[in-house]
């Protein structure tokens, strides 16, 4: 089963997810909705600003390639199956969308802490 990740809406912070996919997609949200050095205690989660002021098309290939980097790297129970982007041109602002997967060996746990 895929589940989205869209940074182009809000999403409240849930200290309690009930399932392990709850948590993967709410990681993955925070993720990919974060900026590099802007988490105190961890300054590499986010995604990184070197696609900052580049031609949307450079950002978005270099967003993709981070995306992919980062998740393996912070999230590894996800595998993504597709990004998009909704790009606001006036402003400047390029956020994904990002279709992602949980890893089958996820399916039949028993979600505890």
């Amino acid at each position: 089963m895929t589940y989205i990740v869209d940074t182009t809406k809000e999403n409240e912070i849930n200290l309690d997810p009930a399932t392990v996919y709850e948590e993967v997609i709410q990681n993955l949200y925070f993720l990919y909705s974060s900026t590099e050095y802007d988490i105190p205690l961890d300054r590499g989660l986010g995604l990184s600003g070197a696609y900052i002021d580049k031609p949307i098309d450079t950002a978005k290939a270099l967003a993709t390639i981070n995306i992919y980097d980062k998740t393996e790297e912070y999230e590894p129970r996800a595998e993504i199956v597709n990004i998009d982007f909704e790009a606001d041109y006036e402003r400047g602002i390029l956020k994904p969308i990002v279709e992602v997967e949980i890893n089958d060996e996820y399916d039949n746990e028993e979600y505890t802490e």
